[in-house]
């Protein structure tokens, strides 16, 4: 049901403030009538029936009014009608205040439909006036005046009245308008922590599931190793890993605690360090970077920030579940930045599709680029895992959030924006 509707359903409210204005009213037309102020109507040389009745009508009228703001159409069909009388046959001034009130409330309180109605029969009313003035031939003088009393008894009140409703409307819908803003703020808000949350949870499988990976392979691999050199080799790799891990994390810590907004973590994540994890699981891996790869002049702060992370999950992945041969290299060419790992894998080895490889798409398309990781067959027929990614060198979108503002200010962060899944 329409909110008018119900409005119209519901049972009238009687309110003490509109019980006090109907009682101020009924004191008016009290006084009034004791005072002998008043005219004569437009029936006769004087008033149709005697003051006793002239007060009656208006008491009722002011009954009428106490349901004023619950109901105005009651004082419309009420006060109205009877004020209408009581200025054609008794002439009591206290008829127009009350025609005034019985005019004003419907638009002011009632439904925009009963407002509307009410309108239409209170001009119709107007004008059926002064046609009746006009067809029962009455003098010139009594033609104006019923003119004059119709204009401004119609239209003053219902004039006030909308005017007055479009302003109340005008707050209400600004006052609902400010509500839904709020309502984006805290949408938009709560987004911003979501985004923020898988930023760090990405930042802490790129970099510190990397570490803890390498001291696991590592300390695996010593407690099989029979070489005390080897072994040697292999402990140390895995406590040089712990401590990268540990110190990539109170980083992080030391952000999300109590840095000032805008720091960014100091991770120790760059490529001679994954090249080397890449050499401790296969020492004749085969490695080349572009050494143009961390000019800022040739490829973009952001781009070079996104391109290390791609790299860190890749080498994660080889490290944990690839096998030897692996081969890294990072090339640029015609504009752009190409990124190739492909390691060996056992056969029949099942493909996951977790937080890593999404990353992956992630961080590549937020500069622009695009990112793919999946299994394939190497050249001697053997079951092998590659990724791939290009990324434009210097080119990042114009809406690319924190690596778009980490490009222009030539900062490189470590925690390019994550688009959700």
């Amino acid at each position: 049901m329409p909110a008018d509707a119900r409005a119209d359903a519901a049972p009238p409210q009687v309110t003490r403030r509109d019980l006090v204005i109907a009682g101020i009213y009924a004191a008016l037309v009290l006084v009034l009538a004791a005072s002998g102020v008043g005219g004569s109507g437009f029936l006769g040389d004087g008033p149709q029936w005697s003051r006793p009745v002239s007060v009656a009508l208006m008491l009722a009228a002011c009954a009428s009014l106490c349901w004023r703001r619950g109901r105005p159409v009651v004082a419309f069909c009420v006060a109205g009608p009877l004020a209408v009388a009581e200025i054609i046959g008794g002439g009591q001034i206290s008829a127009y205040f009350l025609l005034f009130e019985a005019l004003f409330m419907p638009v002011m309180h009632g439904s925009r439909r009963v407002a509307r109605a009410c309108t239409g029969i209170a001009i119709a009313a107007g004008a059926g006036a002064v046609l009746a003035a006009l067809v029962s031939g009455a003098p010139g003088p009594v033609v104006f005046l019923v003119v004059m009393i119709s204009g401004l008894m119609v239209s003053t009140p219902l004039l006030w009245g909308w005017e007055v409703r479009h302003h109340r409307e005008a707050r209400r819908t600004a006052e609902d308008l400010a509500g839904l803003e709020h309502e984006l703020a805290e949408s938009r808000a709560a987004r911003a922590v979501e985004a923020e949350r898988r930023s760090i949870a990405h930042d802490l499988h790129d970099v510190i599931a990397g570490h803890l990976s390498a001291v696991a392979l590592h300390s695996s691999l010593a407690a099989s190793l029979e070489d005390p050199a080897a072994r040697a080799r292999s402990l140390a790799t895995s406590r040089e890993a712990a401590q990268a891990a540990l110190r990539d994390l109170h980083a992080m810590i030391g952000v999300l605690s109590d840095a000032p907004s805008g720091t960014l973590p100091s991770a120790t994540l760059d490529w001679p360090s994954l090249s080397a994890r890449l050499q401790a699981r296969d020492p004749a891996a085969q490695i080349g970077i572009d050494p143009a790869l961390t000019d800022p002049a040739r490829v973009a702060p952001a781009v070079q920030a996104a391109l290390l992370r791609i790299g860190a999950e890749a080498v994660t992945n080889a490290e944990r579940h690839g096998r030897a041969p692996i081969r890294l290299t990072i090339a640029l060419r015609d504009g752009s930045v190409r990124l190739d790992l492909t390691n060996a894998r056992a056969d029949g080895k099942t493909v996951g599709a977790g937080l890593g490889r999404a990353a992956l798409e992630h961080r590549a398309t937020a500069v622009g680029g695009r990112a793919s990781s999946g299994p394939v067959t190497a050249t001697d027929g053997a079951p092998a895992w590659q990724v791939e990614a290009v990324l434009p060198c210097g080119t990042v979108p114009a809406d690319g959030g924190p690596a778009a503002e980490a490009s222009r200010s030539g900062q490189l962060p470590t925690t390019p924006e994550v688009h959700p899944r």
